[in-house]
């Protein structure tokens, strides 16, 4: 009995595994994002009576100077690995 069910939740378990190949289970990223139309709020408004807060290290982001390049409708997500090959070996 115990060899019926580790067989089955192995098959199970290389089912699912196999899902990512399938075409409905794969995401395509071209839609716009929420955060696209993002403004910019402008700097901290600290109320008064408060202290500002350390600014020192903060991130500071440029301005963009051009618009962002518009992306094929068949390109994956940007959180997805990119296809890697390694090169072959140099012969001497």
């Amino acid at each position: 009995m115990n060899s019926i069910r580790l067989l089955t939740l192995s098959l199970v378990i290389v089912l699912l595994a196999g899902c990512g190949a399938f075409k409905p289970f794969q995401t395509a990223c071209a839609k716009p994002e929420d955060f696209a139309a993002a403004v910019d709020a402008g700097p901290l408004r600290v109320p008064a009576g408060r202290d500002s807060p350390d600014t020192r290290a903060s991130l500071r982001i440029p301005p963009l100077e051009s618009p962002e390049a518009p992306r094929p409708a068949e390109s994956p997500c940007l959180d997805t690995p990119p296809k890697f090959a390694q090169a072959p070996p140099k012969q001497p």
